[in-house]
């Protein structure tokens, strides 16, 4: 018993340690996505929220609950809804939901009317996405931290603070990752 003691202490340091490095790289990669990223600080915690109270104001509504798939993003403000919906109304319900919501300045619909995607349609949308991001982030046309990237049923969606050369140059490169069916871009241009 003595024995297995200070193994365990030993063991659980070697743990312990491991996971303050996680914690220390985690926060790293956190810090400089905020140091890059063209927005204010503020800006990117206000659009943080943003989306949670989006996302909360949409859950109140039982039957975007129970019969929508619906993704919010946030970007300046702007609000990009993408997802399923069964029908128009339900959709446009949606939209007014979150043009409600304080804070909110514009609202993309991106809702496709239909059954919502199932869980193997969702994971080959984060693998195009992060296909999207890599070529994105090797690109010496665009600066890759000011384009945000999702992507719904195949279809990539960019918003970003972006010249008109960087826009059009993101939604070339995006259009150009395989499995890309559609492209579809939310730029806020700058000089």
């Amino acid at each position: 018993m003595k024995i297995i003691t200070p193994i365990a202490v030993l063991i659980s340091a070697l743990f312990l340690q491991g996971c303050v490095g996680a914690v220390l790289v985690g926060s790293a990669a956190v810090g400089t996505k905020t140091a890059t990223d063209p927005r204010t600080v503020g800006t990117q915690v206000d659009d943080g929220t943003l989306e949670l109270r989006v996302n909360n104001a949409l859950s109140k509504d039982q039957e975007i609950k129970k019969d929508a798939r619906i993704n919010v993003t946030a970007y300046q403000g702007k609000i990009l809804l993408t997802g399923q919906a069964p029908n128009a109304a339900l959709s446009s319900r949606a939209k007014q939901i979150a043009l409600g919501v304080d804070g909110t300045t514009e609202v993309y619909n991106e809702i496709r009317n239909g059954q919502p995607i199932g869980l193997g349609t969702a994971s080959g949308d984060t693998w195009i996405t992060t296909k999207v991001r890599s070529q994105l982030l090797t690109s010496d046309q665009v600066k890759s931290t000011n384009v945000k990237v999702t992507t719904e049923n195949s279809e990539v969606f960019l918003l970003g603070l972006v010249t008109e050369r960087e826009g059009k140059a993101a939604a070339d490169i995006a259009s150009r990752v395989s499995g890309v069916k559609h492209v579809t871009t939310a730029f806020t241009l700058i000089k």
